[in-house]
């Protein structure tokens, strides 16, 4: 079946069920958002999760076609319960398929650490490393390059050896922004470039359609060119590091006016000049002089000789031969000037131009304004996803408890579409649990998630992007999931704003009963350097007419070569606290040491009004507001939302090219809360982990995995003792087993009371080709607390079976 009909199936098979559900429940997955952006050098996925994490370590270390990233969850979450990181989920980015990414799979089930697990169609070099967001993991799949020339066969009458022909050098390039026409003059970035370096346009056809690449280049090596795209990423947010094509469908690169050093500002009376001296060049046939002057005119701030000069550029370039360059300067004057004598003999020109080269370019229609003709410019991604999972407990030798048989549908469908001037991209994510038991078993029945249902249009002319719809967002403020709108603009290179309206998306089984909206404005900006940003913001939420949350704050990133620290301040100015106080950092010290760690401070749930409702009777604000004054309410609040206080600090190292040892510690209180309303008081408590994990890659064959940890936590209800061991075998290109073992041994302090536990598990995949894979995991737990008068054994097993789809 085609993938687009399937996609169109799979919507009408939605469509016809959710006329048939129930009210749906807003929800959320743990995985609050993806994004996937493509070089030849090496494709990054940056997947945000919905709290604050800590990254342990990853195996492999550097290749292989699973990638298990190994994470300590906080209490820290935007817009979701920590409840949420207990959860599972399997994700797919949008464009996933350009780095060649099956799935993501969050595994929070499983005992001790939380797991990302990326799977790939095939082996991968990667690197990893977490993001510029405390809740953000990057993932760089680096592309293969091409192999050396094959050695040269030796005679087998002579044995002549024929000597190896030499491997060209690679260079590198990077990759500006790319159009379906070939940029206008005005449309060229000035930028100051080494005298090495230079300004060109490419030309690469995709899919039947002429891609017009801006770049610069030429750089010796990927770091070299990443060097400078840091420099420049403000101005170009979406531009990447790329190999010089050498063999893919281009022609040769048309380079630029020179804009290696900045071009100072003219007076009119001089582009007068400069305008006649243009004039006198192309009489006399220097055609290429006449088109640097021009482009000096159109390089300046606006100036009244700029009109003329854009027209006879386009002449110029078109009398010069370049003819593609022409048809962009002619666009480029009817969309500034669509009015005037000169405009109808400007389109005129670029009629008969297009006559003469053939209008089947997929150049616009300039007289009617409809788009050339070509293949469909969109790209549907749909992924499908259908597991069965059963849950079953037994104590003692009573009767076995079913507490979960349900089947759970997740289907996600991203659309994007690229255009001359306009990029859009849609998204719908969502899922139905069906629960199998019967009413009488049943904890929460079906329910249906939505995690995103957005369009986003970005504008690539003035860069200004707006979303609207499900979405998330984790910064300037807002905390996560919301409804509503989210609209960006560049000022320039260094500063950036953004605008968001919308309702908070709380619940992730029921709709938020509670009227709450919010609106909010913030800034971003790089005064001193581009390794250093800054960022400013104001936020304001109401709830059923009240101040519900107004917010002020700042967010500092640093990243530099070798250390990397993120920080936040967010101040509640109608409650007059401070909510939350956040520092992150990373340190790459020599002899292959990495040091990371996090301080935190902040109430718990983030400060709101709506806190007040927490443990009370009645979950209805608006009788809470008839009961109480508005102080009141904000005193219950504060009552309500702890104060918490969070370090952690983590070590890793490689100790062979198949060993690596990761060490991490964590503590963190949660101070008393008083009794408010029907609430009762609550005292202080501590929690404490310190683990170290030894990690094996390859030992016995290419691709296997070993990881043997240890790990002490302490509370104050019990100290545990824990010991694990994890292994994944491949068997052929289709198989991979996965055998795991856990141990426990728990001193509660309530009762002096121990207890062991054994949780063995296995998970086995076969994977369908490259659009699919069959998955069964199933585990077992035995335990056992040897108490003062009595033993209670606990027996539990799960199953988890299903299937994944995609096209």
């Amino acid at each position: 079946m085609h993938p687009t009909n399937l996609t169109r199936l799979l919507f009408a098979v939605v469509a016809l069920q959710m006329l048939a559900w129930p009210a749906a429940h807003a929800a959320t997955g743990f995985i609050a958002s993806s994004n996937v952006q493509t070089g030849d050098v090496y494709t990054e996925i940056s997947i945000r999760l919905g709290c604050d994490v800590t990254y342990l370590g990853h195996v492999p270390r550097s290749k292989g076609d699973v990638l298990t990233i190994d994470l300590e969850t906080t209490t820290i979450c935007h817009g979701v319960p920590p409840s949420l990181a207990d959860s599972r989920e399997i994700h797919r980015p949008l464009a996933a398929d350009e780095a060649g990414l099956l799935q993501v799979e969050y595994d929070g089930e499983r005992p001790g650490q939380k797991q990302l697990r990326l799977s790939f169609a095939d082996e991968v070099s990667f690197l990893v490393a977490p993001g510029n967001m405390s809740e953000t993991i990057v993932v760089r799949v680096i592309r293969s390059t091409d192999k050396a020339a094959a050695a040269a066969p030796s005679s087998g009458a002579t044995g002549r050896q024929v000597q190896r022909a030499k491997a060209a050098p690679v260079r590198y390039v990077i990759n500006l922004e790319s159009s379906l026409r070939y940029p206008a003059t005005a449309d060229i970035p000035v930028l100051a470039l080494a005298a090495n370096q230079k300004l060109f346009v490419t030309e690469a056809n995709i899919d039947g359609k002429t891609w017009y690449r801006t770049r610069v280049g030429y750089f010796d090596s990927a770091d070299a060119a990443s060097r400078v795209l840091r420099n420049i990423r403000k101005q170009y947010p979406s531009a990447w590091v790329d190999r010089e094509a050498t063999n893919a469908v281009s022609v040769e690169p048309i380079e630029l006016v020179s804009t290696t050093e900045s071009v100072a500002p003219i007076a009119d009376g001089k582009s007068k000049t400069l305008m006649a001296d243009a004039k006198r060049a192309m009489t006399a046939g220097e055609i290429s002089r006449a088109i640097q002057i021009y482009t000096k005119v159109l390089q300046q701030p606006p100036n009244a000789e700029q009109r003329a000069a854009q027209e006879y550029l386009a002449l110029a370039r078109e009398r010069n031969g370049q003819i593609a360059h022409a048809k962009a300067e002619y666009e480029r004057y009817l969309d500034l000037y669509p009015e005037g004598p000169e405009t109808e003999r400007v389109r005129q020109r670029l009629a008969a131009l297009l006559a003469v080269s053939g209008a089947g370019s997929g150049y616009a229609n300039t007289s009617t304004g409809t788009p050339g003709s070509g293949s469909n410019p969109w790209k549907v991604r749909t992924f499908l996803s259908q597991y069965y999972r059963r849950d079953v407990n037994q104590l003692n030798d009573l009767e076995e408890v079913t507490s979960q048989s349900s089947l759970y549908t997740d289907l996600s469908v991203d659309a994007r579409r690229r255009g001359e001037r306009l990029d859009v991209s849609t998204r719908f994510t969502g899922g139905y649990r069906y629960d199998l038991l019967d009413e009488e078993s049943r904890s929460s029945g079906n329910d249906f998630r939505l995690s995103y249902l957005y369009a986003d249009l970005f504008d690539t002319r003035t860069r200004v992007r707006g979303r609207l719809g499900r979405q998330t967002r984790s910064n300037g403020g807002v905390l996560g999931r919301f409804d509503g709108l989210n609209v960006s603009y560049p000022l320039n290179e260094r500063v950036r704003f953004d605008a968001v309206a919308g309702q908070p998306v709380y619940s992730t089984a029921n709709s938020d009963e509670q009227s709450r909206m919010f609106y909010g404005v913030s800034s971003n900006f790089t005064p001193f350097s581009n390794d250093l940003e800054f960022g400013v913001f104001y936020l304001e939420q109401d709830i059923d007419s009240l101040t519900d949350r107004q917010a002020v704050g700042t967010e500092v990133r640093y990243f530099g070569e070798s250390r990397s620290v993120w920080g936040s301040i967010d101040f509640d100015t109608a409650f007059s606290e401070l909510s939350s106080a956040f520092v992150q950092g990373s340190w790459r010290l020599p002899g292959k040491l990495t040091l990371s760690g996090s301080l935190d401070r902040r109430r718990s749930p983030f400060l709101s009004l709506g806190n007040a409702l927490l443990g009370q009777t009645s979950q209805d604000f608006e009788l809470l507001a008839q009961t109480l004054t508005e102080e009141q309410i904000r005193q219950q609040a504060l009552d309500r939302s702890a104060v918490t206080s969070t370090a952690t600090i983590g070590l890793s190292r490689p100790l062979t090219p198949h060993l690596q040892l990761n060490i991490n510690a964590n503590r963190s209180a949660i101070d008393a809360m008083p009794a408010s309303g029907d609430a009762p008081a609550t005292p202080e408590s501590e929690y404490a982990y310190y683990s170290a994990d030894l990690v094996a890659t390859g030992l016995i064959r290419e691709g296997d995995v070993g990881i043997l940890s240890v790990r002490y936590s302490t509370s104050d209800s019990a100290d545990v003792y824990t010991v694990n061991i994890d292994s994944r075998f491949p068997i052929g290109r289709s198989w991979r087993v996965n055998p795991r073992l856990r141990v426990d041994y728990r001193e509660f302090s309530s009762d002096l009371s121990t207890q062991w536990t054994y949780t063995p598990g296995l998970r086995l995949q076969y994977r369908l080709g490259r659009r699919g894979r069959i998955e069964l995991d199933a585990g077992k737990r035995f335990s056992s607390r040897d108490m003062a008068n009595s033993v209670q054994d606990q027996e539990s097993y799960f199953i988890n079976l299903g299937y994944q789809l995609h096209y």
